[in-house]
């Protein structure tokens, strides 16, 4: 199993995500800082590691609110992937999560 984490203090916007996020799942470089290419991703065969995989981000809870918003919407997006395609891929960003 790929264990992923990451480490939030200092993200200010969704662009932050993505810088740290789609090199850690070692996206190819085609891999847009959008939504539907992180579920394309996650689809199987496109990332350089394979599932299962647990993406962990630390520190959310000191990210300014756009960024906690769009973390939710990237945990939808992997729990949205792992539905369609049957692949253990976790995104935990909460403290209860």
């Amino acid at each position: 199993m790929s264990e992923i984490r990451l480490d939030a203090r200092g993200w200010r916007d969704r662009d932050d995500i993505f810088a740290a996020l789609l090199p850690a799942l070692r996206a190819p470089d085609w891999a847009g800082p959008n939504l539907d290419a992180l579920f394309d991703c996650l689809s199987g065969g496109i990332l350089g590691l394979s599932p299962p995989l647990h993406v962990r981000v630390d520190h959310a809870d000191e990210a300014p609110e756009a960024v906690r918003a769009f973390l939710a919407r990237v945990e939808t997006v992997f729990r949205d992937a792992a539905r369609e395609f049957g692949h253990d891929v976790r995104f935990v960003w909460r403290r209860d999560g």
